[in-house]
């Protein structure tokens, strides 16, 4: 359990969350290993279903109002909700999310798919579009999704913008949870310098080759657009990441990192034979998962 507590922390470090208890400006991370990225997608759909009904004063009458306890449709007929609460990402999404929302009890047709631009990155004006409708519809939003490195394009969403855009439908009564699904994609973090900072115009510069070159290993920079978007992964509500793929683990594994370490209490489920007096934290009681 010590190992894979450690693991967690270094990927909440890799994408910036606060790992600092003293610091009380932000939110502490927290995060932990999964046996692959579906499940953590899956994890994250359920924290937002949850998220989305639940907050921390609540918690003591989750167990009345929960929707893993008393389910979603009983909550939706009891406060008259009419119409399916969606879930929004970009059609270049990976097959798990439409996959997770059927899992989820959500459905697959709610998980709606946003346009892609000529990039392959999702369309911020018809996600804005589609926000605008959800709110002249009275129709509630579980969560938008930035992917951060499409499976089949490796394209990055621009995170910035739609972060930009929750706040704006804020102001409109409308909220959301933001999800990073940078399974593929967020390992690329480590490429950005630890004094990193958005807008700066030595990001758009590349260092050079120093010294007779040997063992020299060429820069692949990133774009300035996707050294930032990656950067505000530290401002997502989540983030889905895959050590088997840019993390070179050799066999299956995902993770999933909150942003606010009081989440997981949402997905909570504990055994009186898991946890024992006096041992480290038992990751088994939290997400799809029990180990």
């Amino acid at each position: 359990m010590v190992a894979e507590i450690q693991a967690g922390q270094q990927l909440c470090e890799m994408f910036g969350y606060n790992l600092d208890p003293t610091n009380k400006d932000v939110p502490q991370g927290w995060g932990h290993v999964t046996c692959g990225g579906t499940v953590a997608n899956l994890e994250s759909i359920w924290l937002s279903v949850e998220f989305g009904i639940s907050s921390t004063f609540l918690q003591k009458v989750m167990e009345k109002y929960g929707i893993q306890s008393v389910g979603l449709g009983s909550l939706e007929r009891q406060y008259d909700i009419e119409k399916p609460i969606q879930y929004m990402l970009s059609n270049t999404r990976h097959y798990s999310w439409p996959k997770g929302g059927a899992v989820a009890g959500i459905g697959s047709h709610n998980v709606v798919g946003i346009e892609a631009d000529f990039e392959a990155r999702l369309d911020l004006d018809d996600l804005d579009k589609k926000l605008q409708e959800s709110v002249d519809n009275q129709q509630a939003v579980y969560a938008v999704v930035a992917i951060i490195g499409s499976t089949e394009e490796g394209a990055v969403d621009p995170l910035r913008g739609v972060l930009e855009l929750r706040k704006k439908y804020q102001s409109k009564g409308l909220s959301f949870v933001v999800h990073g699904d940078a399974a593929w994609g967020g390992y690329f973090a480590n490429m950005l310098p630890k004094d990193f900072k958005p807008g700066d115009p030595a990001n758009a510069n590349p260092p050079k080759q120093t010294g007779s070159g040997d063992g020299f290993v060429p820069d692949a920079s990133l774009r300035v657009e996707t050294q930032e978007d990656i950067y505000r992964l530290r401002d997502a509500d989540s983030v889905t990441v895959d050590p088997h793929k840019a993390g070179y683990i050799p066999y299956p594994a995902g993770g999933l990192c909150y942003r606010d370490e009081r989440m997981r209490f949402l997905i909570t489920w504990s055994s009186p034979y898991i946890s024992r007096a006096g041992t480290t934290e038992s990751i088994g009681i939290y997400g799809v998962e029990g180990r």
